[in-house]
């Protein structure tokens, strides 16, 4: 894999040509992209993607919003108000009740709600914070709703991990298979 330093290089050009923007070379496909990265690199993508990628917008007809799949789940507790609920179930309940819990009530309508609604008016999304919020989101399953929500819109999903365009590797466990999505 190329350095992450340059790979950002080139996802920023990738991002201010005119292909990309008019979705050129895509065979009709939907224009999901995923960047796959080592996981010892997640904080240097958190930066670059704050820093680099979204300050990119400025300079282009692009007009993106970056979704971390975990702060999502944070602010549906919040608006859920759940959110110190949760804590205390956890300490009284354990962990695997915890998950239970939230895989059933931070389930994909609810994320697809929220992500609708902060893509709207946007012709990017950016989504991050896949590992951070694994096992509870799964890519393939985001990604595969997604399409139904999307269909011009852009979609970069930055991923921890390794997408050989027909599966997804979190963390070098195989996640599940999709191949919709360019590899960027």
């Amino acid at each position: 894999m190329k350095n992450i330093e340059k790979r950002f290089e080139e996802l920023i050009e990738k991002l201010k040509s005119d292909e990309f923007y008019n979705n050129r070379g895509l065979a009709n496909e939907v224009p999901f992209y995923i960047f796959d990265y080592q996981p010892e690199d997640e904080l240097i993508v958190r930066y670059k993607v704050k820093n680099d990628v979204l300050r990119s917008l400025e300079e282009s007809k692009l007009i993106g919003v970056e979704i971390d799949l975990f702060d999502l789940l944070l602010e549906s507790l919040e608006r859920d108000d759940i959110f110190d609920t949760v804590f205390k179930m956890e300490e009284k309940r354990g962990t695997d009740i915890l998950y239970k819990k939230l895989k059933n009530s931070f389930n994909m309508e609810v994320i697809l709600e929220l992500i609708k609604e902060k893509a709207k008016n946007k012709n990017l999304v950016i989504i991050t914070g896949v590992g951070k919020i694994y096992p509870i989101v799964r890519s393939h399953a985001l990604l595969n709703n997604l399409q139904n929500l999307f269909n011009e819109t852009k979609v970069i999903l930055f991923f921890p991990g390794e997408y050989t365009t027909t599966d997804l590797r979190l963390f070098g466990f195989k996640d599940n298979n999709y191949y919709r999505a360019f590899k960027l």
